[in-house]
């Protein structure tokens, strides 16, 4: 087996204003306001209500001289216009959902540790290294994965999941300690990690401190059975646990049937610019939740939430399943263009209740009448966004002979309703309603005398349905060279009518 480990050392922070902890341009006016939360010093608290100590720090709080563990009185001494929230365990542990749900597009053998404080998931991996051709290629995308996503991941490699979390919380302070690929490394790899990263009880900690065991292998040097009468069995299970002695089994992360996320914000948002941003992140986690299902999706639903109750809902459908982020955000960006916000908003959601058969092309060298056609159907879903679903359309064929019956406005769906093909003549204009000609000699007019250049074409068809036409058409021609389509209706006389012109 081989483990990847992911762990999240600013999850409590980004739990919270995930959405905005990213490098931004500072020249760029639409960003303005998000830049706020990131030039004033942001704390998390935790602890009791009576005493809170600072759990977790930006960089900026940091850069003042504030550090983890401090009293929040201590903190607002030396800054005042500190920025404080609690700690929400409950948003952390979503998140970690969230980012599990992305990660199960790797390999189905994904598990999230039972301890929020450890802020870790871990996949398995052996099975799906051929197919995205080796640890390095497979972590670069979930680098590249976590940092769309908003998170701050470190990575640890090894043969076991326990090993895994403990080269990855180790690489905070010792970035070369990464990857153990053999078991039989484990030992030699393992030796330099501080005991600290293990989730003992303080007091064993404090007491191997005092004893001056400060690294695992400052413990393993230890007799076995002094270290197991001392502090007791779950120490030495730990070790041989995280040396590959003893397994180490997990419980994998079962996936949702339907994708829901939602991202929270620290302040409202006026711009429908900045909303762009979050929107890609929850749409980057559909993606990965679709790519874990194998699926797709062709109707979602927006959420955006003002103040306390009311919400802005916008639904969006596509013709065809789709599950990359870019060309869902194509549709919503020239939906958001020409929507203005009712309101602040305060939350935004992506739910997408309602999966479906993806099947992905090959890539060829000449591209195929299929992709054309993909590409075509994405341009109309653009238009639908922008201007409307009911404004776009398609005009198809109908098995009638009337012409005016002869063609209706279909939904343009992938597969149109088809219609036996007129071997004659039929015009490119068809008026609303026939206009009445005035005849001169029996000779039909139209900004002149018009010339018959093919015809009669007879069509006597309608009687079931209450709407009988009977009518000889010619094709005609004016002194303009106007090509028009005419008519005679032989039961009413002699009287002739124009119903369409040639292109």
């Amino acid at each position: 087996m081989l483990w990847i480990a992911l762990y999240f050392p600013d999850l409590s922070l980004e739990a919270v204003n995930r959405a905005f902890f990213f490098e931004r341009d500072q020249n760029d006016a639409a960003q303005r306001d998000g830049v706020l939360v990131h030039t004033l010093p942001f704390v998390v608290t935790d602890g009791v209500e009576s005493r809170p100590i600072l759990y977790a720090i930006n960089a900026a709080a940091h850069n003042v001289g504030l550090r983890v563990g401090m009293t929040l009185a201590s903190a607002r001494a030396m800054d005042s216009s500190l920025m404080v929230l609690p700690r929400q365990q409950e948003k952390e542990c979503a998140s970690l959902r969230s980012i599990a749900t992305w990660l199960a597009q790797f390999t189905p053998s994904v598990s999230i540790e039972s301890d929020i404080d450890c802020a870790s998931v871990n996949l398995e991996i052996a099975s799906s290294l051929r197919l995205f051709g080796g640890v390095q290629p497979m972590v670069k995308r979930i680098r590249s994965g976590m940092k769309v996503l908003g998170y701050r991941a470190l990575i640890g490699i090894a043969p076991n999941a326990l090993a895994a979390q403990l080269l990855a919380r180790a690489t905070q302070h010792m970035p070369n300690l990464r990857m153990c690929e053999r078991p039989e490394q484990l030992h030699e790899r393992l030796a330099a990690i501080p005991v600290t990263h293990f989730r003992w009880p303080e007091k064993t900690l404090s007491a191997l401190q005092t004893l001056g065991l400060f690294r695992i292998k400052d413990v393993l040097l230890q007799p076995r059975a002094g270290l197991q009468k001392r502090f007791g069995e779950q120490l030495v299970t730990d070790l041989d646990r995280a040396l590959g002695i003893t397994a180490d089994p997990r419980d994998y992360f079962q996936l949702p049937d339907q994708f829901e996320s939602n991202i929270e914000f620290l302040f409202e948002i006026n711009s429908t610019d900045l909303l762009l941003h979050p929107i890609t992140q929850l749409f980057a986690e559909m993606e990965g939740f679709l790519r874990a299902r194998g699926a797709g999706v062709m109707a979602l639903r927006i959420s955006l939430k003002h103040g306390r109750e009311h919400y802005t809902h916008l639904d969006f459908k596509a013709r065809q399943s789709i599950r990359d982020t870019n060309q869902w955000l194509r549709l919503v960006r020239e939906r958001l263009d020409a929507t203005t916000l009712e309101a602040p908003v305060v939350l935004a959601a992506v739910a997408a209740t309602s999966l479906h058969t993806f099947s992905e092309e090959n890539e060829n060298l000449i591209p195929a009448i299929s992709q054309s056609t993909t590409k075509s159907i994405a341009l109309i879903d653009r238009l639908a966004s922008r201007l409307g679903a009911k404004n776009v359309y398609r005009i198809a064929a109908r098995n009638d002979h009337r012409p005016e019956q002869a063609w209706h406005i279909n939904d343009l769906k992938l597969h149109s309703v088809t219609s036996e093909t007129h071997h004659t003549a039929r015009p490119s204009w068809l008026l609303r309603e026939p206009r009445s000609l005035v005849t001169v000699d029996e000779c039909p007019q139209y900004q002149g005398a018009l010339v018959l250049l093919a015809g009669p074409e007879r069509i006597d068809t309608g009687w079931w349905d209450g709407k009988p036409v009977a009518r000889d058409y010619f094709v005609a021609r004016n002194p303009h060279h106007e090509v028009c389509w005419i008519f005679r209706d032989y039961r009413q006389g002699r009287r002739w009518y124009l119903h369409g012109f040639f292109s």
